[in-house]
């Protein structure tokens, strides 16, 4: 501000001292300037510094290693895993970083509960690092999980070990909002997704570009790249440059030729930590299973959650309208310890709420689950896992009693089978080389509840659909089992199932009914349709049938499908009968206009653009 005089002038001294904050404000913006280019040049010399480590890193020496500081990593990765609590490096994370952090593409397996998230965030962070990724460089890293529990789980350990560097991170999974994250992608370093939300972002969000992706990781690999994910992880890989570096995680290593050509890796290291070990589940888990029928696992189930009311136990079941059925039944019954459900239908905020509460408890509690809790996700200290229902197969089995045992800690884990399940399928663990004891059960000392279940179900209707809808989905799960060795739905004593369930009447299962039906008449067709004489006929037409059948097939509907042709037991068609001939045998079809087709609707009395409402079961409703 100028200093005025009386007369209205002012002294040049003054204007001269005014010239003096606005030269101090630019030599403090220069001074910064240099400061700042002197860091970068700083911090360029470091990263050298680390990055001449990696060609005198020995890989044999690196797995005798006891700490992470013998690792070639940044100051900012160490601070991270010091502040969480991760000084020792298990085997995998040995064994893998040697490969993984300077560059090449990794393959690894490992028990479940070996710190497989380290072994694949502490790569991404040093990747990052040494390549000064900042904000405008957008995604870097790319972390792909087959469930949001898991995701949700590595964004934690992620903010945790991450928390000295500068990166930007994201978590993408359904169940959130899609417009919240879309604004906000843009200069987000790493993302952790599920594979449907990632394709939706690619496909609908103009703001998610990965052309400058430096690494791709992909956890629990196994699960993402069989039949279940596969039309996302292809059209998920067409849209990731070419030049890039992967990881794939899980506890079961994959070796396929084509799923390996699918991710584009290249050179790919191979590392299985328990390749030769004598078991495939870690060594301080007691496995044992117990054989009983179908209507007498839910007894069992509340027995033995009675008798360990102060430890933490998951239970797993096949599907979703089981987990909610014996969740809300049981929790009408006042077990006397905090009992939860966790399924795939949930909301995500509850799902997370959940897994959360799940967590944390300490004090005694139980959570029936589905196979969404079965990978990757680390639940502190769970003393039992018990498996209710018989897993889809051995790496199912694996996963699920991989939740417990965790990191060198103590586990049990048990296994119900009924009479016709035992012998194949521990068969096939013995061919995995899982160590599992038989343990009998007086089911005479089973605490009976099929009436009290029964008696629920006047105060509260609501548990009778859910028991109704258990029951049909769990038998249509068995049918469709892809080990029929294994899972037989004959075997199943359908009335006496329903009865377990608390149902005084046996739900139709209609699927079933329709399933069998249709084998029958398959076998049927079969029989009937062995070649004669009277049918030779139609093959000497030289293609003529398939004329016929096209004809024919546009007046039948979709209940005649598998009809049984008719025979020519009259001998009505001979070999003297022209292809003319027969052709004017068959009725033609007459193209009927609107209002004929409208008079014949009329006439059935049928009920024009209404809607029909269906049950969980696919049974109509009033």
């Amino acid at each position: 501000m100028k200093r005025v005089y009386e007369d209205g002038n002012y002294s040049d001294d003054d204007a001269v001292i005014e010239q003096i904050p606005k030269n101090k404000s630019l030599l403090e913006k220069k001074r910064k300037r240099l400061k700042e280019k002197k860091q970068r040049k700083d911090e360029q010399k470091v990263i050298d510094k680390i990055v001449a480590k990696y060609e005198s890193l020995d890989l044999e020496a690196a797995s005798n290693f006891t700490s992470f500081d013998q690792f070639p990593l940044s100051e900012q990765t160490l601070k991270g895993l010091e502040s969480g609590g991760f000084t020792k490096p298990t085997a995998i994370q040995k064994q893998s970083l040697g490969y993984s952090i300077v560059g090449q593409d990794v393959v690894g397996a490992a028990k479940t509960g070996s710190g497989k998230t380290l072994a694949l965030l502490i790569p991404l962070l040093e990747c990052l690092w040494r390549n000064r990724w900042t904000k405008f460089d957008g995604l870097g890293g790319l972390i792909i999980c087959p469930t949001r529990e898991l995701a949700f789980q590595i964004f934690q350990v992620l903010n945790t070990i991450g928390a000295h560097h500068e990166f930007s991170a994201a978590l993408l999974i359904g169940g959130t909002n899609v417009e919240y994250e879309r604004k906000r992608l843009a200069p987000v370093n790493i993302v952790i997704c599920t594979p449907g939300r990632l394709l939706q972002h690619m496909d609908e969000n103009e703001n998610f570009s990965s052309d400058n992706l430096l690494m791709l990781i992909i956890d629990e690999a196994d699960r993402i790249l069989d039949m279940g994910f596969k039309r996302e992880i292809d059209a998920i890989i067409e849209n990731l440059p070419k030049e890039r570096q992967t990881l794939l995680f899980s506890a079961t290593q994959t070796r396929k030729v084509e799923d390996l050509v699918r991710i584009s890796l290249n050179d790919p290291v191979f590392i299985s930590v328990h390749e030769h070990s004598k078991k495939a589940t870690p060594d301080q888990l007691v496995q044992s299973y117990i054989v009983c029928e179908e209507e007498d696992k839910i007894n069992l189930l509340w027995s033995f959650l009675a008798n360990h009311k102060r430890k933490k136990t998951l239970m797993f079941v096949t599907c979703c309208k089981q987990a909610r059925f014996l969740t809300e039944s049981l929790r009408h019954l006042r077990p006397g310890f905090s009992l939860m459900g966790l399924w795939g239908g949930q909301k995500q905020t509850k799902r997370m709420e959940i897994f959360s509460k799940f967590d944390k408890n300490f004090r005694g509690a139980a959570m029936i689950a589905t196979d969404v809790a079965s990978r990757g996700l680390d639940f502190q200290r769970v003393d039992w896992v018990v498996q209710l229902d018989c897993p889809a197969d051995v790496d199912d089995y694996i996963h699920r009693v991989g939740r417990t045992a965790r990191m060198d800690k103590k586990g049990e884990a048990v296994l119900v089978l009924t009479p016709s399940q035992e012998k194949p399928f521990i068969e096939m663990l013995a061919k995995r080389h899982v160590p599992i004891s038989k343990v009998s059960v007086d089911t005479e000392r089973l605490v009976d509840i099929r009436q009290k279940l029964s008696n629920l179900m006047i105060p509260f209707p609501q548990l009778q659909h859910f028991a109704q809808g258990s029951f049909v989905a769990y038998v249509r799960a068995v049918y469709f089992m892809k080990l029929k060795e294994v899972f037989n739905v004959d075997s199943i004593n359908l009335e006496a199932l329903a009865s377990s369930y608390g149902l005084a009447v046996t739900p139709r299962i209609r699927f079933l009914r329709k399933q069998q039906k249709q084998e029958s008449v398959m076998e049927e067709s079969e029989e009937e349709n062995e070649y004669s004489e009277e049918d030779n006929i139609a093959h000497k037409m030289n293609g003529f049938d398939a004329a016929v059948n096209s004809e024919e097939d546009n007046s039948d509907s979709d209940d005649e499908f598998l009809k049984v042709a008719r025979r020519d037991v009259f001998n009505s068609l001979d070999e003297a009968t022209s292809k003319d001939e027969i052709i004017a045998r068959i009725p033609t079809n007459k193209v009927s206009t609107a209002k004929e087709i409208a008079k014949k609707i009329l006439k059935k009395r049928l009920k024009v653009n209404s809607k029909v409402k269906f049950n969980d079961s696919n049974e109509e409703q009033d």
